[in-house]
């Protein structure tokens, strides 16, 4: 992973636009011991200050598992078609789109979510201008739980400006109306996305039966 100096302008907007090329040669070494000296991964019962996210010159994502103390994650690479964000936690997201795939670390983890249509993942911006519901299966090991069949529906609910790191951001809220029958499990899931490139600025998604549910937010985008 190569990484941009972190420069900061007006109150921290360039948290937002500098961003960090997860391709090329990775040094690993210097990757963990910024992780295990910047951070722990927690702060707190309140959330990430712009100071904490600043001090990390990666691009960042905040998360927050069933309304717990907000973390730190931090993407180790980036193929073009998903993402891997991970911490010295030994937490792992997997994401495509800004929506979750894969947990790894967690109490209740979604081992895999595999899109069902011939387009693959969609964004939530794209399946809120699609009228037929998206199809996907998904892993629950620790239930016992493999290839559940999940429909979903999304719609676009309207402009909604939003806060991250005391930088106000223009966004669209698109909720995507889940339910699978086999595990009697119905769930919204929330996006905030950009309104003119679909980005996933933050979100609340439902990952597991038991009823987890993890808020995601990105401090510094991804290249």
């Amino acid at each position: 992973m190569r990484h941009t100096p972190s420069r900061f302008l007006g109150g921290g907007a360039l948290l937002f636009l500098a961003a960090c090329s997860s391709s090329g040669s990775t040094d690993y070494a210097q990757y963990w011991e910024m992780m295990r000296q910047s951070f722990s991964g927690t702060f707190g019962k309140s959330s990430v200050t712009l100071e904490q996210a600043a001090g990390i010159p990666y691009a960042s994502m905040g998360w927050r598992l069933n309304g717990g103390p907000q973390n730190i994650i931090v993407l180790a690479s980036d193929n073009g078609q998903e993402q891997m964000w991970t911490s010295a936690a030994r937490i792992v997201i997997v994401t495509k789109d800004g929506r979750i795939k894969r947990t790894v670390g967690l109490a209740h983890d979604m081992a895999a979510l595999v899109a069902r249509s011939n387009e693959g993942f969609q964004s939530p911006a794209v399946t809120a201008q699609t009228p037929n519901p998206q199809q996907y299966t998904a892993d629950f090991p620790d239930a016992g739980v493999y290839g559940a069949q999940i429909v979903c529906r999304a719609a676009a609910k309207g402009a909604r400006a939003i806060t991250i790191l005391g930088q106000r951001i223009a966004t669209v809220r698109i909720e995507e109306n889940c339910s699978s029958s086999s595990l009697r499990w119905s769930f919204t899931n929330v996006y905030w996305t950009d309104p003119k490139t679909g980005f996933v600025w933050r979100s609340r998604q439902n990952i597991h039966p038991a009823g987890d549910m993890l808020e995601t937010e990105i401090f510094r985008p991804p290249a």
